[in-house]
């Protein structure tokens, strides 16, 4: 007890210094699709704390972002941003060596360093508090940068595509910044994985040695034969192929020794991955969802959420599935197809028994469509969260993100980024230095 008494007093005479640098070691940064923020309950609660228009067509469009602390990261024609994420105002901008290809993915943030898919197959790294850059990568085979990267391990892994059938690389990048003084040190892959059809959204999964992640199908066709592979991250050994229908579009989710994954086809796969990264063929399943996906598979507590292609870009469908037999549990009509990732919050689960699910959907007015789940529940319970209108009405291929405080954060094709929040989340700084320390307290002595 005298030790915690003095851990206390230590702590409180800190906070009292200076409440912001105890915790400023630890850099929230939304990289997941699982958090445990309060977000937006109903539409009724919602606000808008503001919007920022950063383009006016795809040419210069902002990117999905990333949130790195009290920044919102983005990339819009050939700037880099950041903006405050209290109220949307760039606090720095930076020079990129081209733009974004049509501003589908995101950049994302490992250790300090900012990494940009751009067009022409180019990825560049940037010092995050600097925002000086570091190096850049250019494939020899050329492409749009539509995969999503993915950092582990000390490199970053990635994929291009240049068209239906022409080849494209799949690469590994190892982030080490060489020469420090070169700001644009021409970087070198340390393996390409060639395929023809290239590399359409196909975020990579890394599991112990290995990544893997699925190819398109070679062909102008959507449901002919692919592939997806599993290769070993450091030397780009292919370890292992399993044969699947259609261009597979979508990130990899890994749960439980399991990958999941969607195709354009129609389908969704569920695979064991063994522990020498082989894919385990006897445990093959799949499903047909009665439409093209192009939606990474979000798994929470045993179920299966994922967006479903209607016709055309007319209404789509958000479906529920349970993750061991693959099967619908239920699907509920949205405005539109949804193709970004879904954010999910088990914030209220302790009270409510429900998590929220949110979406965005391919289809003008581009807003974001709301659901609650919980265990042994077969019906849809939605809403619509928010609904852009007039200029700022336009279709939405974005993923969302969430801040520390559970303000969300997306863009449609309008060219503005939104960011909603809880009308009841608005708390004092001092209130959130109480929940810091309460946290703390509650992470230290259980």
């Amino acid at each position: 007890m005298k030790l915690k008494r003095i851990l206390c007093t230590v702590l409180c005479a800190l906070l009292l210094v200076s409440p912001v640098q105890v915790f400023a070691s630890t850099l929230y940064v939304s990289d997941s699709q699982i958090v445990s923020c309060k977000t937006p309950v109903s539409a009724a609660d919602t606000e808008l704390a503001w919007d920022v228009k950063l383009g006016s067509s795809y040419k210069d469009a902002p990117s999905p972002q990333v949130v790195v602390g009290d920044t919102l990261i983005v990339m819009s024609n050939k700037k880099l941003l950041k903006l405050n994420v209290k109220n949307g105002k760039t606090v720095k901008s930076t020079d990129m060596v081209d733009m974004p290809s049509y501003s589908y993915t995101p950049p994302v943030y490992a250790n300090g360093v900012i990494y940009c898919p751009l067009d022409n197959a180019k990825i560049q790294a940037f010092d995050y508090k600097t925002m000086k850059s570091l190096w850049v990568y250019s494939d020899p085979l050329g492409g749009q940068s539509l995969t999503p990267i993915t950092y582990s391990d000390g490199c970053i892994y990635t994929g291009f595509w240049n068209d239906e059938d022409r080849k494209a690389n799949y690469v590994c990048i190892n982030v080490t910044d060489e020469n420090k003084k070169e700001t644009h040190e021409a970087k070198k892959a340390t393996w390409t994985y060639t395929s023809l059809g290239g590399f359409y959204w196909a975020g990579c999964a890394a599991v112990g040695d290995n990544v893997v992640f699925g190819c398109d199908d070679g062909t102008i066709y959507a449901n002919k034969n692919s592939k997806a592979v599993s290769i070993n991250k450091k030397t780009g050994k292919l370890v292992d192929t399993l044969p699947i229908v259609g261009d597979q579009r979508s990130s990899m989710t890994y749960q439980n020794e399991t990958l999941y994954f969607t195709t354009k086809a129609g389908y969704l796969y569920s695979v064991k991955l063994n522990a020498n990264g082989t894919f385990n063929d006897s445990s093959v399943k799949r499903l047909s969802l009665g439409g093209a996906s192009t939606s990474t598979p979000l798994i929470y507590n045993g179920r299966l959420y994922l967006g479903v292609q209607g016709k055309g870009f007319g209404a789509g469908y958000f479906k529920v599935i349970d993750a061991n037999r693959l099967a619908v549990i239920y699907s509920a009509q949205t405005k539109g197809y949804p193709q970004g990732k879904f954010l999910l919050s088990d914030a209220y689960l302790k009270d409510t028994g429900k998590v929220n699910i949110y979406i965005t959907y391919n289809c003008a007015p581009g807003g974001v469509t709301m659901f609650k789940d919980s265990a042994g529940q077969t019906r849809a319970d939605m809403q619509e969260l928010y609904t852009p209108t007039g200029e700022k009405s336009n279709y939405c291929i974005s993923s969302i993100v969430a801040g520390e405080n559970g303000t969300i954060f997306y863009k449609n094709d309008s060219g503005y980024i939104f960011a909603l929040r809880n009308k009841t989340g608005k708390i004092s700084f001092f209130k959130r230095i109480i929940n810091a320390i309460v946290s703390f307290f509650k992470k230290l002595f259980g």
